[in-house]
C-alpha cells in the first residue's frame, strides 16, 4: 500500500504542477507551464502457432506450457493508447479492440484528479495546497541536503577526474597501432566493393588492462575525490562506498588470459594515400591462445550510408551480426543472432513522420516466413481525449485523508476493497467479453490469489459508492 500511495502522489505532483504554477502566492506568482498535446500509441501481434512450438524447448512443465498457450490470445492484438490534451491525461488498455483497463489523470481549478475504472466507485482527489506544501518539502529537503556538499570540493573533485580521464583516453590511443596502407586491389571483401589500401592494426592488450589499474589506482587513491564520493554518499540513506574493493575485484582477473588482438583495415585511397570514399572494412581477431574456444572475429563494414558488424566465435558456432542504414526519415536496421538452438532475426525500422515518430519491430525466429511478434508504436503530436476523471457516478475521496493518522486507515480501506472487490471485476469481465475462455482462467488465477492474499477467505464484492 505504500507503494501505491508513493506512486498515486508522484502522478498528482508531475499532473498537477501546470496548475500549481499558476497559481498565486505569497511569494511570487509564476508563470504556467504550456505543455502540447500529443498521442503515443503501441500494438502487439503475436504468432501463436510459433509461441507455442517453442515452449517445450523453455522447459516448463507441460501442465504450465498448457496453460501459456491458452492465455496467448490474451497478448495477441494487446494494444496501448496514452493521451496527453487540456492538462490531462488519459491511457487505455485494450486485447482484441475491446477496452479493458483505462485511466485518466487530469488537473482541475483546486488540485489534482484521478479516475479509473480500477477503482469505479472513487475519483482520487488532491488540493493545490497540498500539492505544493509537498513541493516546499522536496525543494527543502533537496537544499538542505545540496547545503551539506562542499561545492568547492566537488568541482575541485571533477576536474581532476576529468584530467585523469583525459590522460587514459591519450594512454589508449598510443596502444592503438595502424601502419600506412599498403596499396594494392583487394575485391574479395565486400560485393561489388573493390578497395585499394591495406593496413595493420594492433592493439595492446595487456597495456590496456595495465593502464586501466593504473586509472583507477589513481582516481581511488585521490583524497579530494575520495571525499566527494563520500559526501555523496552520506546524502542517501543506506549508501555506502568502499574504494578498497575495487582494486581487489580487478585484482581478481590478473590470472585471467588476455587476447592478443589483432587486424586489417582495408579503405578506398588515392596515389597519395588519401581516402577517397566512406567505405571501411575492418577484421579485428581476438585470439586466446589458451583458450581457443574463446577466439572471436570481428568484422566491421562502413559504407555512405550503412554500417555492418559481425561478431564471430567459430569455435562455438556463435554469431552476432547488426546492420543498420538511413533510409528516408529515419534509419533501418537488423540484429541477427546464431548460436546452437537459436536462430532469430530482429528487424527494426524508425522514421519521422508529419506529426511525430513510428518505431516498428519484427522479430524472427529459425526458418520462418512470418515474424513471431510484430510491435508497432507511434508518436504524434496533436490528440484529444475522449474521457474525463469524474465521468460516471463516482464519489469524490481526497488524497488528504491517506496524510491524516486518524482517517488512513478508512482511505485506504476503502481503496483496496473497491479495488479487489469491484476492480479487478471490470476488468476481467472486459476480458471475458471477446475472450471468454481465456477470462475465466485468467479471473480463476486471479481468485485464487486473492483467496492467498485475504488469509484463505474470498474477497468479497463491494458495491459501488
Amino acid at each position: 500500500m505504500k507503494k501505491l500511495i508513493a506512486l498515486l502522489m508522484a502522478m498528482m505532483m508531475v499532473f498537477s504542477c501546470a496548475s500549481v504554477l499558476a497559481e498565486e502566492t505569497t511569494e511570487v506568482q509564476l508563470p504556467a507551464i504550456e505543455v502540447p498535446n500529443f498521442t503515443f500509441t503501441s500494438n502487439l501481434d503475436l504468432d501463436e502457432a510459433q509461441v507455442a512450438a517453442l515452449l517445450p524447448a523453455m522447459g516448463l512443465p507441460e501442465e504450465a506450457a498448457g496453460m501459456v498457450q491458452m492465455l496467448l490470445p490474451l497478448l495477441n492484438g494487446f494494444s496501448e493508447k496514452l493521451v496527453f490534451a487540456d492538462m490531462g491525461l488519459q491511457y487505455d488498455l485494450s486485447m482484441k479492440g475491446q477496452e479493458v483497463l483505462s485511466l485518466v489523470a487530469e488537473a482541475t481549478e483546486s488540485g489534482f484528479a484521478l479516475g479509473t475504472n480500477l477503482l469505479p466507485s472513487y475519483v482520487l482527489t488532491i488540493q493545490n495546497a497540498t500539492i505544493q506544501n509537498l513541493m516546499e518539502q522536496f525543494m527543502q529537503q533537496t537544499q538542505e541536503n545540496a547545503g551539506k556538499l562542499d561545492m568547492d570540493l566537488m568541482q575541485k573533485a571533477a576536474e581532476k577526474l576529468v584530467g585523469y580521464a583525459m590522460e587514459m583516453t591519450g594512454v589508449y590511443q598510443s596502444l592503438v597501432s595502424i601502419s600506412e596502407p599498403v596499396k594494392g586491389e583487394y575485391a574479395d571483401l565486400i560485393e561489388g566493393v573493390v578497395f585499394t589500401g591495406e593496413s595493420d592494426l594492433t592493439v595492446d592488450t595487456k597495456g590496456m588492462m595495465d593502464a586501466m589499474k593504473q586509472f583507477t589506482a589513481k582516481v581511488l587513491g585521490d583524497e579530494d575525490i575520495k571525499a566527494a564520493i563520500d559526501s555523496i554518499a552520506a546524502m542517501i540513506p543506506g549508501a555506502s562506498f568502499d574504494p578498497a574493493q575495487i582494486p581487489s575485484e580487478m585484482e581478481s582477473t590478473e590470472g585471467e588470459v588476455i587476447p592478443e588482438v589483432a587486424g586489417k583495415i582495408y579503405t578506398i585511397i588515392d596515389d597519395e594515400g588519401n581516402q577517397i570514399a566512406p567505405n571501411t572494412y575492418v577484421m579485428v581477431s581476438a585470439d586466446v591462445k589458451e583458450h581457443p574456444e574463446g577466439n572471436t572475429n570481428t568484422y566491421v563494414y562502413v559504407a555512405e550510408n550503412s554500417l555492418d558488424i559481425q561478431v564471430e566465435v567459430p569455435a562455438q558456432n556463435v554469431s552476432v551480426e547488426v546492420y543498420g542504414e538511413l533510409i528516408e526519415n529515419g534509419i533501418a536496421a537488423n540484429i541477427a543472432v546464431s548460436a546452437e538452438g537459436v536462430d532469430a532475426e530482429l528487424a527494426l525500422t524508425a522514421a519521422a513522420s508529419d506529426t511525430g515518430m513510428k518505431l516498428d519491430a519484427a522479430l524472427y525466429m529459425g526458418e520462418a516466413e512470418n515474424p513471431l511478434a510484430v510491435c508497432s508504436v507511434d508518436f504524434a503530436m496533436g490528440g484529444e481525449r475522449t474521457k474525463k476523471a469524474f465521468d460516471g457516478e463516482k464519489t469524490e475521496l481526497p488524497l488528504e485523508g491517506l496524510m491524516d493518522a486518524e482517517n488512513a486507515a478508512n482511505v485506504s480501506g476503502a481503496l483496496v476493497m473497491d479495488l479487489l472487490g469491484n476492480g479487478l471485476a471490470n476488468v476481467l469481465n472486459n476480458i471475458k467479453t471477446v475472450m471468454p475462455e481465456q477470462g475465466a482462467m485468467l479471473e480463476q488465477i486471479v481468485n485464487q490469489l486473492l483467496s492467498q492474499f485475504m488469509g484463505g477467505g474470498a474477497a468479497e464484492e463491494v458495491p459501488a459508492a
